[in-house]
Order: C-alpha cells, then structure tokens, then sequence
C-alpha cells in the first residue's frame, strides 16, 4: 500500500463524511443539527452538574460552620441533663425518705391500736 492509495482513501472518506453530514434525514434535519443539538444539551447538562456541585458545596460548608455549633449544644445539653438527674435524685431521696418515715409511724400507730 502505497502514500498515494492511503491519500486517497483518506480524501474519499473525508468527502463521504462531509457529504453525509450536510444530507437531511426524513425529517429534514442533517447529520450537523443533531451534532449541535446534541453539544447544546451536553452543555446544559454540564452546567446544571456544575450548579448542583456549586449548591453540595455550599450546603456542606453551612454543615461544617454548624458543627462547632451542634457540639455546644449538644454539650450544653448533656450538663442540663446530668443538673436535672442529680436533682431529680435528691428529690427522690428525699421522697423515699417522707415514704420510709410515714410507713414507720404508721406501723407505730398500728402496733398501738392493736395493744
């Protein structure tokens, strides 16, 4: 195979090429305005991916600005909950406390009646 026969083959596809993109379809569109539908939606799509980046990005920089945040609450929380066990505790002491007393005179009272 020679330069001369690989030159023209190459010509030859390249008019072929050429001629298919300009012919319409039955529906009167060429080869090129479906390539350049095609681009224009390929273009959209890639900016609609950059916007949602742009949106998950943002999104997770309010999450990590909040994250010191959410840690003092939480921490914040658990002290207002170990405050509240500890006087829920001594209440509840003491409760049992009333309780133990009142069911001791009780018992006094009833050992009484009953000589």
């Amino acid at each position: 195979m020679s330069l001369k026969h690989f030159s023209l083959g190459f010509l030859t596809g390249a008019i072929a090429g050429a001629v298919f993109a300009f012919l319409p379809d039955e529906k009167g569109k060429t080869t090129r305005e479906y390539l350049k539908e095609d681009a224009d939606g390929f273009k959209e799509a890639q900016q609609d991916l950059e916007d949602s980046l742009s949106r998950a990005h943002e999104a997770g920089e309010r999450l990590a600005s909040s994250v010191p945040e959410a840690s003092q609450l939480l921490a914040d929380l658990n002290t207002n909950v170990d405050h509240f066990k500890e006087e829920a505790d001594r209440e509840i002491n003491a409760l049992q406390a009333k309780i133990d007393q009142l069911t001791k005179d009780l018992n006094g009272d009833l050992n009484q009646t009953e000589n």
